[in-house]
């Protein structure tokens, strides 16, 4: 029981992925279209002024099977890097790059990119996604920047987002999985463990 006490963030937020899932209905199966377009994140909604996405979108999954596969990887994740890092740090990271990442992805690299004749960007400013990968990678990031082999990590990582990638792209979430993977991984390093080594040296 003592060990729920350190995972305060990771228990509410696993707890509103159930609570948003089952209201918008992806429980049923699939996530309604409905449901996609209120709540899920765009570069066109977002720029119209649905920045309350931002947040919806990130607790929601496309169907039941990707809710399973999001609910594991937030529980893992999230709590790993609590657990080492403490709540405040984790929430605020995860939220910080989650919105960040999202906005980089929309709006400086899949807005050029609409319409590109070479690759599957075409309309992808009126896209809908949702999940929690975003932060979720770059959690991931920060977590391989506090390893000893940190770039060789950072590196296996990033091939095996590349074996994906070249079996199936997703134009909005293998963009975002890279960018904020780098985010992550620079964050913690500049905001954490540069800091913490300089602080030890003293």
């Amino acid at each position: 029981m003592s060990a729920l006490y350190r995972l305060p963030f990771t228990i509410v937020f696993l707890f509103l992925m159930i609570v948003a899932n089952y209201a918008a209905g992806t429980f049923a199966g699939v996530l309604p279209a409905t449901s996609l377009q209120k709540w899920g994140i765009s570069h066109q909604d977002i720029l119209g002024g649905g920045i309350y996405r931002l947040i919806a979108g990130t607790f929601l999954s496309h169907d039941f099977s990707m809710f399973l596969r999001q609910f594991w990887f937030a529980a893992s994740v999230i709590g790993f890097y609590e657990w080492g890092q403490g709540t405040l740090r984790a929430s605020g990271m995860f939220v910080v790059i989650d919105i960040l990442g999202t906005l980089v992805v929309l709006f400086a690299v899949l807005g050029p990119l609409d319409g590109a004749p070479w690759g599957a960007f075409h309309g992808v400013r009126s896209l809908h996604d949702v999940g929690m990968s975003a932060g979720g990678f770059g959690l991931i990031g920060a977590i391989a920047a506090t390893l000893r082999y940190k770039y060789v990590t950072l590196f296996a990582i990033l091939a095996s987002i590349a074996v994906k990638v070249m079996f199936d792209f997703d134009a909005i979430a293998d963009t975002a999985h890279l960018v904020t993977l780098f985010i992550g991984f620079a964050a913690q390093i500049y905001l954490f463990e540069n800091a913490s080594n300089a602080s030890n040296s003293l």
